[in-house]
């Protein structure tokens, strides 16, 4: 079954030119099925941050990269929660077991 968040959000950004406020949505589709697996979860992962990057300000359109950076990490962070999902979500703060898994994976393809 795939699923497809859509959320439309505000952010403010601050440029030189003072305030900046992106109102538009970012959407991103998804199986259940690909967050069963370590590498399902990488590209998973892999396409929030494409869609992030996509969604945000582009530093030739603001000339700051912090406030890219922030952008990017905030809208990550966002599509991070509303997928909800523990490996997904480990992954994202870089939590140990998600790479002992990883490991434990590569172990059993190997075997």
């Amino acid at each position: 079954m795939k699923k497809l968040i859509v959320a439309t959000v505000s952010i403010a950004l601050f440029g030189l030119g003072g305030t900046a406020v992106a109102n538009d949505e970012y959407v991103l589709t998804y199986s259940a099925n690909e967050l069963s697996t370590f590498n399902g979860v990488q590209d998973v992962h892999a396409r929030i941050v494409k869609t992030a990057k996509q969604y945000c300000p582009t530093y030739s359109q603001i000339r700051s990269h912090n406030d890219v950076k922030t952008c990017v990490d905030g809208v990550v962070a966002d599509l991070v929660e509303k997928v909800d999902h523990p490996q997904l979500s480990g992954y994202h703060a870089g939590e140990e077991w998600v790479r002992i898994a990883e490991a434990a994976q590569r172990a059993g393809d190997r075997g």
